[in-house]
């Protein structure tokens, strides 16, 4: 286990409950958490997991980013990412006004193809090339929605839907919350004018990752409920869109429900009850299925079954679930993103048992499968200082992952 010191998420949970005048027992209490437990993670003898962290950020009222110290601004100025970011949020200025003025948009044709590629890159997790090609989309599309009319107009709007979508990722990666808060409420505007009611349940989802940062599982909860209603009819026929869709949300809602109360047993069954409607989901499309909405299938469900025991604090059985899973090549050229998470969850775990070579060998993993996403998670910073204290006399391979983080 590793050695406590005032490097570590916990020790930021206890600055922010001393300036709040609290003592432990009275954030326990307003936070729904145990005593013993909050005393652990505040010493560093437990890792501070998300449902803890979003649950003390509640309580203390301020965002589950400042406990975890996100943004990392010195380290993404020095990435390069100032400008891109500062474009998008230019970008994100007009939604609904036509600018004559502006050169007139290429065919929606044209445009595909660039929406297409900005899929891709967000999906290799490179967050500043999908960052610095964005905004110059955004302007594009707003304005391509307001020259053509019907279908076309439709379309426009999905394009521009999707292009959010993006964005939004690498907003909410990097730890700009309030950003990614922005992005999401033009995201659906265009979603409502898009035709397509997988655009606006894609919303809904998005929107329930926000709550992970706030703490209102309970309202990501009742999203998912509601857009799980909504393509139900879809799904029992076999609609392949719809399948995708609704295992997506299945898995949400198993993250969300799996943090709603920590250390509660029965919610604990709750969220494992949800992972294996999202097995079922998976089962019926027989394999790791591509989607235009939100891919799905086997392999992503599995990934989710090892991120859930760590949710709930059972490092031993994630560590157990792991050794059943050997993600296809295909499965990783096409989502290095969910690899190199996959792999960032399991290092937690390793760590956790004891199995400190295990838990570097994963983080390892996940900088080869997504380096920028890798290196802008706070659990890979939080596991990365956790090595470091164990091992007083680092190795160098250690000591240059940690130069390469920041810390």
């Amino acid at each position: 286990m590793p050695d406590a010191t005032d490097d570590h998420i916990g020790a930021r949970i206890a600055e922010q409950r001393k300036l709040a005048h609290l003592t432990q027992r009275g954030l326990a209490q307003k936070a729904h958490v145990s005593f013993s437990l909050l005393s652990k993670v505040e010493s560093g003898h437990r890792p501070a997991s998300p449902a803890i962290v979003a649950a003390c950020a509640r309580a203390l009222g301020i965002e589950s980013s400042v406990l975890v110290g996100q943004p990392y601004a010195a380290e993404q100025r020095a990435d390069r990412f100032d400008a891109p970011m500062a474009a998008i949020r230019a970008s994100l200025e007009n939604w609904d006004v036509p600018l004559d003025s502006l050169t007139p948009p290429r065919p929606l044709e044209e445009i595909v193809k660039d929406v297409q590629g900005l899929g891709e890159d967000r999906r290799r997790a490179d967050y500043l090339k999908t960052a610095a090609k964005a905004p110059a989309l955004i302007d594009e599309l707003v304005e391509a929605a307001h020259r053509h009319e019907g279908t076309r107009q439709e379309r426009a709007h999905r394009l521009l839907a999707y292009t959010y979508r993006c964005v939004h990722d690498v907003a909410y990666k990097l730890g700009h919350i309030d950003l990614g808060s922005s992005v999401l409420v033009r995201m659906s505007y265009s979603a409502d004018r898009s035709g397509d009611p997988y655009m606006v349940i894609l919303n809904s989802y998005l929107r329930a990752q926000s709550c992970f940062n706030t703490g209102r599982h309970d309202v990501g909860l009742r999203l998912m409920e509601r857009s799980l209603a909504e393509v139900e009819e879809n799904a029992r026929r076999g609609d392949t869109s719809a399948l995708c869709v609704q295992g997506n949300l299945r898995l949400r809602a198993t993250m969300l429900a799996a943090r709603q109360r920590p250390g509660d047993k029965e919610q604990a069954e709750t969220a494992r009850a949800q992972w294996r409607e999202a097995w079922d989901t998976a089962s019926q499309l027989g394999g790791d299925t591509q989607n235009y909405v939100m891919s799905f299938g086997p392999s992503n469900t599995l990934i989710h079954k090892v991120a859930l025991e760590v949710e709930l604090g059972n490092y031993g059985r994630a560590v157990k679930d792991a050794e059943d899973i050997h993600l296809p090549e295909e499965f990783g050229l096409a989502y290095p993103d969910r690899v190199s998470h996959y792999f960032i969850d399991l290092s937690r775990a390793q760590l956790w048992t004891g199995d400190r070579q295990g838990a570097f060998a994963s983080l390892l993993k996940a900088r080869a499968a997504a380096p920028q996403q890798t290196k802008f998670h706070p659990h890979v910073r939080e596991t990365m200082a956790a090595l470091r204290r164990a091992d007083r006399e680092s190795g160098e391979s250690l000591l240059h992952y940690a130069r390469w983080l920041g810390l």
